[in-house]
């Protein structure tokens, strides 16, 4: 297969790695609006640089990893050419503009790499069929330098929403089979209890209701002052279930004596990266119709709703219903 890059920046770089050390990709092509950038990447990676018209024309699947503004740019034209495509999260910053997307048909998938990791799947397994009674979710990123709030462009959704809690907000639809039905939320930043601006928020608190009767909390913060770290739990009827807790979660145990496990985590890159690495093989696996796609287009649509009933619930200090943001995509 030869696939595109259409993003040279982090998790692009990352994805053109992957790629041409996987088999069955005969060729990576890489694409950047920096042609400078997307060559570095290339050689870095073993793959080619390359046009976006020239790439997709040339392509058997796409992965979109440029910033969420542009991702209807690459996503559009690849799916008009029959391509399958996975486009990182958030499918889009605008619900119209995802909404589009997800209703061009073909094989769209989004980049919820939680939906690959071996802890997850395994709790997933293990709870079908019981009644899900809570889910428990942490979101800690590491600490970074302050951003006033005007620096984030206007949006429907807050920042740590979008960028962030929309992972959150795909894996308990995901984990539990059941969808977002109404949402509370409240947030702060370090130095301000209470931001006007949603744009401000730093660390939050999600409460979710869904369709099937369980309840589902989020904690949120870009403020971990020791590393990465990503958790959660689930209570069913059946048994108990944790996952993301290790010698190397950024924590420190108080009550319970651990042995040294390895530096903790340090960003997304390296909690996740086997986990990348598996959704690119499923991804890959459903291009060739040898499996289902893990995502849909809906499930980006479905996520920003959640995103966005969030930001209304903290901005009008109220539940928010999903019913309230926009049509659901069938």
């Amino acid at each position: 297969m030869r696939v595109v890059v259409i993003g040279a920046g982090g998790i692009g770089s990352l994805h053109a790695s992957l790629l041409t050390d996987m088999d069955g990709v005969d060729e990576v092509l890489v694409v950047d609006t920096d042609a400078a950038r997307a060559s570095t990447v290339a050689a870095r990676t073993g793959a080619h640089a390359a046009r976006l018209d020239q790439a997709i024309k040339e392509a058997d699947a796409v992965v979109v990893a440029t910033p969420p503004e542009f991702h209807a740019q690459a996503v559009l034209p690849a799916l008009a050419a029959g391509r399958s495509v996975l486009c990182e999260k958030p499918l889009s910053d605008s619900l119209e503009e995802s909404v589009r997307m997800a209703a061009v048909g073909g094989h769209l998938e989004v980049g919820f790499q939680r939906r690959h990791e071996a802890a997850m799947v395994a709790a997933r397994d293990a709870s079908l069929g019981a009644r899900i009674h809570l889910v428990h979710m942490t979101a800690l990123d590491p600490v970074s330098p302050p951003r006033a709030p005007e620096s984030w462009p206007a949006g429907e959704a807050a920042p740590v929403f979008l960028h962030s809690s929309v992972h959150d907000f795909d894996f308990v639809r995901w984990l539990t089979g059941q969808e977002v039905v109404e949402v509370t939320a409240d947030g702060s930043r370090r130095d301000e209890s209470r931001p006007d601006d949603p744009r401000g928020i730093e660390s939050a608190v999600v409460l979710m209701r869904l369709s099937g009767g369980a309840l589902a909390s989020l904690d949120a913060s870009w403020l971990h002052p020791g590393g990465y770290d990503i958790r959660a739990e689930i209570v069913t009827d059946r048994e108990a279930l944790t996952m993301g807790l290790s010698t190397r979660t950024p924590a420190r145990h108080l009550d319970w004596a651990i042995e040294d496990g390895g530096a903790a985590w340090a960003g997304y890159l390296d909690r996740f990266g086997p986990a990348y690495r598996a959704e690119l093989v499923a991804f890959l696996a459903a291009a060739r119709g040898e499996t289902k796609p893990a995502t849909t287009g809906r499930d980006g649509v479905e996520a920003l709703r959640i995103a966005i009933a969030a930001t209304r619930s903290f901005v009008e200090r109220r539940t928010v219903r999903l019913d309230e943001v926009g049509a659901a995509v069938g």
